[in-house]
């Protein structure tokens, strides 16, 4: 999706909606959309750390896994590599054929 020389403040403004309506839609987490964020509103709420393995791995070990499958997705759509290995399957995106081997 383009929209011209309006694309970059489309862009921005449609991300601000999208984390304004987690927020606003799913308040049991706060703005905490960072690990370190959510757990220093923990440890600050309760006064220690955290004891509950489930705070860990929603905030920790989700948020890193999250990523790492967001960088595959990627890879295999683009035809990148991962972790310096070229993936057997993808890309799915096709690559841009430069001018001059559209005239031959």
């Amino acid at each position: 999706m383009h929209f011209g020389k309006f694309h970059y403040y489309i862009k921005q403004f449609l991300t601000a909606l999208a984390i304004r309506s987690l927020i606003e839609f799913f308040p049991t987490a706060g703005p905490a959309l960072n690990p370190m964020l959510g757990t220093a509103w923990a440890i600050f709420a309760t006064g220690k750390i955290p004891d509950d393995p489930a705070h860990f791995f929603v905030y920790w070990v989700g948020c890193c896994l999250g990523g790492f499958i967001a960088a595959l997705l990627y890879a295999i759509y683009a035809g990148k590599e991962i972790c310096g290995k070229k993936l057997p399957i993808g890309p799915f995106k096709k690559p841009k054929v430069s001018s001059d081997k559209k005239k031959k």
